[in-house]
C-alpha cells in the first residue's frame, strides 16, 4: 500500500496524480509503509506523517465500521437447520368454503330441474348437493398440495438466494479483516511514537492541527500537547 507524498491520501497503482489533492505522483516520492519514519525530525516530516497516519487509521476505523455492520448482516440472514416451511392446511382451508358453496349451488340447481319436470319430489334435490361436499374436498386436496409446494418452492430459492449472499458478505468480511490486519501491523511501526489511547483518527487529527498551528515543530511535541493541553 503506498500514500501520496503531500496529504498522505492511498496512491492506487498506476495512477498519475493523487485523487484527494491532486498531487502529481512520482513514483520516487510514492510514501510506502517501508519508507516511513517513525523518528520525523523536521515539522514539514511531522505533518506528513500525521497526513499518512491519518490515511491509515482514518481506513483502519472505517474497515472496523464496515466489518460490524457485515456480520449484523450475516445474523440476520442465516438459515436456520429447520427452516420454514408452509402447512398444506393454509391452501387448503379455502376448499372447505367452496365445497359449502357447492353444496348449495348444487341443491338449487338439483331443485330447480325436478320442479321444472312437475316433480313434487323436491327433497331428492338435496342427495346430490350433500354428494357435491366430499367430491369437492377430494378435487381441493391435489390443488392445495400443487400450491403449497410452489409456495415452498418459492421459499427455498430466497434461501438459496440469501445464502449465497450471506457467502459473498463473508468473504468480504474476511478480506477487511485482512486489510485490518496488514494496517494494523504498519501501525506498529508508531507503537512507540503514539500512545496507546490516541492512536484513532480522532487524536491524529488533534496532533496534526497542533503542527499546523505552529504549536509544535515536531510530532513528538504535538502528541504531549494533546496528552496535557493545560501544560501548554
Amino acid at each position: 500500500m503506498a500514500f501520496c507524498s503531500k496529504c498522505g491520501a492511498v496512491v492506487l497503482d498506476g495512477s498519475s496524480f493523487c485523487e484527494v489533492c491532486g498531487q502529481a505522483i512520482d513514483t520516487d516520492r510514492i510514501l510506502g509503509s517501508s519508507h516511513l519514519s517513525p523518528h520525523p525530525v523536521t515539522k514539514e516530516e511531522s505533518i506528513q506523517l500525521c497526513n499518512i497516519l491519518l490515511s491509515k487509521y482514518t481506513t483502519y476505523e472505517k474497515l472496523k465500521e464496515d466489518i460490524k455492520d457485515a456480520e449484523f448482516q450475516i445474523k440476520k440472514m442465516e438459515v436456520g437447520s429447520n427452516p420454514p416451511r408452509y402447512w398444506l392446511f393454509r391452501f387448503y382451508w379455502p376448499t372447505f368454503i367452496v365445497a359449502a358453496v357447492a353444496c348449495f349451488v348444487t341443491t338449487f340447481v338439483f331443485a330447480a330441474l325436478i320442479a321444472a319436470s312437475g316433480s313434487d319430489a323436491i327433497e331428492l334435490a338435496e342427495a346430490p348437493g350433500y354428494l357435491s361436499i366430499p367430491i369437492t374436498l377430494l378435487i381441493g386436496i391435489p390443488i392445495a398440495k400443487a400450491r403449497q409446494n410452489r409456495a415452498n418452492e418459492k421459499l427455498a430459492q430466497n434461501e438459496m438466494m440469501t445464502t449465497a449472499r450471506a457467502n459473498q458478505i463473508r468473504a468480504q468480511i474476511e478480506d477487511m479483516k485482512r486489510k485490518q490486519s496488514e494496517l494494523s501491523e504498519e501501525l506498529q511501526d508508531y507503537k512507540e511514537l503514539i500512545p496507546l489511547n490516541m492512536r484513532n483518527k480522532n487524536s491524529i487529527i488533534k496532533i496534526k492541527r497542533a503542527l499546523d498551528l505552529s504549536q509544535a515543530q515536531t510530532i513528538e511535541e504535538a502528541v504531549e500537547i494533546v496528552k496535557n493541553p493545560r501544560g501548554f
